[in-house]
């Protein structure tokens, strides 16, 4: 919502860090740049959650649930740097 500007900077949601809250510009640049590692970030642990409703109940499970944990924390990580990178870039720094 914040890369398409239905999101205004706030101190609840998005990505908050010091970079992306200095400005109305610097937020956005930062959530425009970040929007695709976040969408690829919510892919992993959706798809680790139809293979185990598919998959029977044993102790794979705990694998599945810590690959999708790193898959999100992986491109979150990338995200963020991302959105720091784009909001250092805004003009008006």
């Amino acid at each position: 919502m914040a890369a398409t500007g239905r999101l205004r900077r706030n101190v609840l949601a998005g990505i908050r860090i010091p970079s992306t809250m200095h400005s109305d510009d610097a937020w956005r640049a930062g959530h425009v740049a970040a929007a695709t590692a976040l969408t690829v970030a919510g892919l992993g642990p959706i798809a680790a959650a139809a293979i185990a409703a598919k998959a029977p109940v044993d102790h794979s499970g705990k694998l599945q649930s810590r690959i999708a944990t790193a898959w999100l924390l992986c491109w979150v990580g990338l995200a963020t740097f991302q959105a720091n990178q784009a909001a250092r870039a805004t003009d008006d720094r």
